[in-house]
């Protein structure tokens, strides 16, 4: 299957961009409006702070001069009477102040623990948003990692590289697929699997060697696989320990692979370099496998990770950048739907099966705008990329001007 333009030339991604298109904007509005809230929230518990705190600073202020006009006015008089009523008198106005501070202070405390409550619940909505966008949708790839590993059953899980510096890591779900109900084995992707990797012992030297076995029969237990390097554990029984675990690596001199004997006494003894021919039988298993296991990707269960250039997206707070990020990466190719697409009311494309038949997909403009028409105007500017918004307003309010404790939100 091969996606085309509304015009029938080639598209350049081999998923459903526009299925991808409709929830990502879903789940762009939904940050953005989460973002908008927390960020208003922030400014407004951090405005009323400042308020409190001029308004008590404005009364110490007052009060310094109140005690200094006594103070002067007292020492004109020597009466008992007139110092004991200075004393008193200034003694009452500093425990008003001082009242008055601790009351601004416990009233600041409260409203930055309810703000970082109510910004707390907006960032795990933001995660929940995220989640469902990125297991349900597509992004390029630029390499994908799959993992599994067999604990009585087969645990599959991703790492992906996309572009715009986006990597994620998911927990894969392969029970949708019967074949990976449990491990599978090695003539499922490759046959006359011939490696010089078995152990043969003298019955009158204490010493080991090795001998040609075909691996054909062998289960494979878990694995790590990448274009560019691979880990693959083989065992005869599923009670019984890895037999072999072998690691290879690809670089620019060619396939370089090594294996190791976990479950043979003295198997340590053995060479582990793998020679070139048995090499070439490991590469056919490799990619017969990866082949195979790239299958898993698109069976998503739940996000593990999310990264932006290195940094954690939700313990650094970067959602909307990560929106702002993919929607420059995405518009380009909006545009180009949307020159090619025959409805200027749709955004359109064709899918062409293995048969040569084709069939039209699309998702109207006016759909995609009624996802966001729940924000503001600021925050529906964020979206102006793809066309379906004004651009005379382009940013959202931010905290530039806020100055935050290390404690507050």
């Amino acid at each position: 299957m091969r996606y085309l333009y509304g015009d029938s030339s080639v598209f350049p991604h081999k998923f459903n961009f526009l299925s991808t298109l409709e929830s990502f904007i879903a789940c762009g509005a939904r940050v953005v409006q989460l973002e908008s809230e927390a960020r208003s929230l922030q400014i407004a518990t951090a405005s009323a702070a400042a308020v409190r705190i001029k308004a008590s600073d404005d009364l110490d202020r007052f009060h310094q001069v109140i005690v200094q006009a006594v103070q002067e006015s007292t020492t004109k008089s020597m009466q008992p009477q007139t110092t004991e009523y200075s004393k008193q008198l200034v003694d009452f106005a500093t425990r008003l102040v001082e009242d008055t501070k601790r009351a601004a202070v416990a009233s600041n405390d409260r409203d930055q623990a309810s703000v970082r409550a109510e910004v707390a619940r907006r960032r795990s909505e933001i995660r929940s948003a995220l989640e469902t966008f990125l297991v349900a949708g597509r992004l390029p790839t630029l390499e994908a990692i799959v993992t599994m590993e067999f604990d009585g059953q087969c645990n599959f899980s991703s790492v992906v590289t996309s572009p715009e510096g986006i990597m994620t890591s998911f927990k894969l779900a392969p029970t949708r697929l019967p074949v990976w109900h449990s491990p599978r084995k090695v003539s499922d992707f490759a046959q006359s699997v011939n490696l010089m990797v078995g152990v043969k012992k003298s019955l009158f030297r204490r010493s080991i060697e090795p001998e040609l076995i075909n691996v054909d029969d062998y289960l494979i237990t878990g694995f790590d696989l990448s274009d560019e390097s691979a880990e693959i554990h083989l065992r005869k029984k599923l009670q019984e320990r890895d037999a072999f675990v072998f690691k290879m690596t690809r670089e620019s001199s060619g396939l370089t692979a090594e294996v190791s004997h976990p479950s043979e006494e003295g198997g340590a003894d053995l060479p582990t370099t793998v020679e070139a021919g048995d090499r070439l039988h490991l590469d056919r298993l490799w990619q017969g496998l990866r082949t195979a296991a790239d299958d898993v990707l698109d069976h998503k269960e739940r996000l593990i990770s999310l990264l932006l250039d290195g940094e954690d997206v939700f313990e650094n707070d970067l959602a909307l950048m990560l929106i702002e990020r993919l929607i420059k990466y995405m518009a380009p190719t909006v545009g180009e739907i949307a020159k090619r697409s025959p409805n200027p009311m749709e955004f359109s494309l064709k899918v062409e099966n293995d048969a040569g038949r084709r069939e039209e997909i699309y998702v109207k403009k006016e759909d995609l705008l009624a996802k966001l028409m729940s924000l503001g105007e600021k925050e529906r500017a964020v979206f102006a990329g793809f066309g379906l918004v004004p651009t005379t307003v382009n940013s959202m309010p931010d905290l530039s001007d806020v100055k935050f404790d290390e404690e507050d939100v």
